[in-house]
């Protein structure tokens, strides 16, 4: 109950603390990249924002060479890990307010990261402090680290490992994800199809922000654009026609839910194929809207893990060329490079691959899992819900002994990577009380 009154009686200010964060642009920015900041100035920003809280709070600090910033409370051979991200994907859509003006209203703090993953810092980061002000943080130490390339890879973590040799924790969680806990996590790869074809009229298309993210806006060069304005007015389309250029908007999703967004580069090739009489892109548009794969041969399921998805997040044409990307996540027994050759064999296209990230499987009878469920368990009373596997992938694929334990609540609407992005003021509390408990509980492990 102390815990819980402390964290209760600092609302305002952990509140307060979290639109401040959540305010840094903290998007990664190729061109203001230099050795001390790998992300760009506005990652850069939010980590030091972080490192300056542990400061003022006590924590020894570690700006781990800009990679990532690392808080550590506490002393003793046993350490417990907990990895949040500051890093956020590219704002993109249709927004009430700015998404760094952060606000709250009717009980929720809009922004962007405000529920990936600053919200979830800022709970583990006073769950901390809440076990700190009780004097409970004895023999065992506390990491919190917090990485500036989560959504674009995780190099912050592999570099904290790899280069800066830091220990593995004793226990972990990340902050990033469901509740009641998350053991395990499909394999994802990026791929990257081409395809030459020839579009009439069309000089160029560009669309999309991320991988793994459902494309939200294309912008069409045509060399007149008269004839696909006339279909967009007459059709409800949302578009903007500005001379010979043409913007289409739809609503973007996190790549592991496409199903959940309207995809904009499938819009796209769906509305150029009818206006223009392209019959391969009207069957792009009908076989890739099936976000599972059923319709072009590129299936799986298991029964821990789920089903594949496929998100086209990125596109662009020029030269007769057609290049788009594809955010692949798929369940344990599929082995991706057959499948990226079967798409290509279906759809006559030439693909190159990026970096795999494999899949994580942990034992849910581990005392880890255990402890963390116990956790939820009382400061939840939620019986219904049990430990899950899921299409996103976290931090826990990058840590040894760590698996992902919320903040997202069961029933709760999914508004990561999307517009209007919030998380509600009550969630960050009572995930606070969570990570609190959860914490002493695993201090306590043998």
């Amino acid at each position: 109950m102390k815990l819980n009154d402390f964290i209760i009686n600092n609302k305002d200010t952990m509140i307060e603390e979290l639109m401040r964060f959540i305010s840094i642009n903290s998007v990664y920015d190729e061109k203001t990249v230099t050795k001390d900041r790998p992300f760009g100035a506005g990652v850069a920003k939010a980590l030091e924002y972080v490192a300056k809280l542990g400061e003022a709070n006590g924590f020894k600090v570690d700006r781990c060479d800009g990679y990532c910033t690392e808080l550590t409370i506490g002393e003793g051979k046993k350490t417990i890990g907990i990895f949040a991200h500051a890093d956020v994907v590219p704002a993109t859509g249709v927004w009430t307010d700015g998404p760094f003006s952060p606000f709250v209203k009717d009980g929720k703090v809009y922004g962007r990261g405000s529920s990936d993953d600053k919200g979830p810092f800022m709970a583990a980061f006073y769950a901390i402090l809440a076990l700190k002000n009780a004097d409970l943080i004895k023999n065992y130490k506390i990491k919190l680290v917090v990485g500036g390339d989560e959504e674009r890879g995780s190099r912050c973590l592999d570099y904290y490992f790899k280069n800066l040799k830091k220990e593995d924790p004793t226990y972990g969680f990340t902050p990033d994800a469901d509740f009641p806990l998350i053991y395990g996590e499909k394999g994802i790869i990026d791929f990257f199809p081409q395809l030459s074809i020839k579009i009439p009229h069309v000089k160029s298309i560009k669309g999309g922000a991320a991988t793994n993210a459902v494309c939200d806006k294309v912008e069409i060069e045509l060399d007149d654009a008269r004839e696909l304005d006339k279909y967009l007015k007459e059709n409800c389309v949302a578009h903007k026609t500005e001379g010979n250029i043409v913007k289409i908007f739809s609503l973007s999703a996190h790549g592991s839910t496409p199903e959940l967004g309207v995809n904009a580069a499938l819009k796209t090739l769906r509305i150029l194929g009818n206006v223009y009489k392209v019959d391969k892109l009207t069957k792009l548009y009908e076989e890739l809207s099936d976000t599972r794969g059923k319709a072009f041969g590129g299936y799986a399921h298991t029964k821990l893990m789920g089903e594949t998805t496929y998100c086209v997040g990125m596109i662009s044409y020029e030269k007769d060329v057609l290049s788009f990307s594809v955010n692949f996540r798929y369940p344990e027994t599929v082995k991706y490079k057959e499948f990226v050759e079967n798409f290509d064999k279906h759809f006559g296209t030439k693909s190159t691959v990026g970096h795999e990230s494999k899949y994580l499987l942990f034992n849910p009878k581990s005392p880890l899992v255990k402890t963390l469920m116990k956790a939820y368990l009382r400061e939840s009373h939620d019986y219904f819900h049990g430990p899950m596997t899921i299409g996103g992938g976290t931090y826990a694929k990058h840590c040894k002994n760590t698996v992902a334990f919320g903040a997202l609540f069961p029933g709760r609407e999914y508004v990561m990577h999307q517009p209007d992005e919030y998380m509600p003021v009550n969630d960050i509390v009572k995930s606070a009380c969570i990570y609190a408990r959860a914490i002493y509980l695993l201090g306590k492990l043998k």
